[in-house]
């Protein structure tokens, strides 16, 4: 029997069985990995997230600073990496075990596709956070880094300069002397059309989280029934 994150992270005593119930009908509804709209409902954060699921599983925190193992890079496919959530961090035993980092290391169906792809190798999983991982997959695969932005929900990519080539980051109003500004205009962004998408579709999910979550909350407390909900919506 498959071992539950929601229910390891319950056990953990960072996520309420509430808030465990309120993140599902979001997964049921959206869809996506659980850890993820855990965060994006901030009901804990990566971090805790992390931490709390390799205390309770066993399974070691992946290092994902530096630039990354080429070898073990080239035994996963970029598409595919960002597909199943999972980034390659190394090689072990002359070649025959491949770590990888994932948000869900309990994903049996991911370590198996895996096994298949890299002509049977070993998975060795390790743990790390699925901003931590997109990160890591946009640095190593393509020189660029996504720097989340806290202030603004929004996201920015730079390259291995520093130099801004993606900002997602939420409009904000101009202050008085910005707008008086007379500096030229900046180049255009080089835009990657995955990331811009995958940045709209991460705002649109958070402006609806919250919200969802307090509909659990009052159909938990009795307040209205779930068909009740649903039928006001269908109007």
């Amino acid at each position: 029997m498959r071992i539950r994150i929601g229910d390891l992270l319950v056990k953990a005593g960072v996520i309420t069985e509430l808030q465990l119930k309120a993140a599902l009908a979001e997964q049921h509804q959206w869809g996506g990995q659980l850890g993820d709209i855990l965060v994006r409902m901030e009901f804990l954060t990566e971090e805790v997230l992390v931490r709390a699921l390799s205390k309770q599983t066993g399974i070691a925190r992946a290092d994902l600073s530096g630039d990354g193992d080429k070898s073990a890079l080239a035994t996963v496919p970029a598409d595919t990496a960002e597909e199943f959530g999972v980034v390659p961090v190394g090689l072990k035993d002359q070649g025959r075990t491949l770590v990888v980092a994932m948000s869900d290391p309990l994903n049996i169906s991911a370590t198996d596709h895996l096994v298949s792809l890299t002509g049977g190798r070993k998975i060795e999983t390790q743990l790390a956070g699925a901003s931590a991982i997109r990160n890591a997959i946009s640095r190593w695969y393509r020189g660029e880094e996504l720097l989340g932005d806290e202030q603004t929900d929004g996201m920015k990519i730079v390259n291995n300069a520093g130099n801004t080539v993606v900002d997602m980051s939420s409009a904000r109003k101009p202050s008085p002397a910005k707008a008086k500004s007379t500096a030229a205009p900046t180049a255009p962004a080089r835009q990657s059309a995955v990331e811009v998408l995958r940045g709209v579709e991460e705002t649109q999910r958070r402006s609806v989280a919250a919200l969802k979550a307090m509909v659990e909350l009052l159909i938990e407390k009795g307040v209205f029934s779930r068909d009740e909900y649903l039928a006001r919506v269908k109007r």
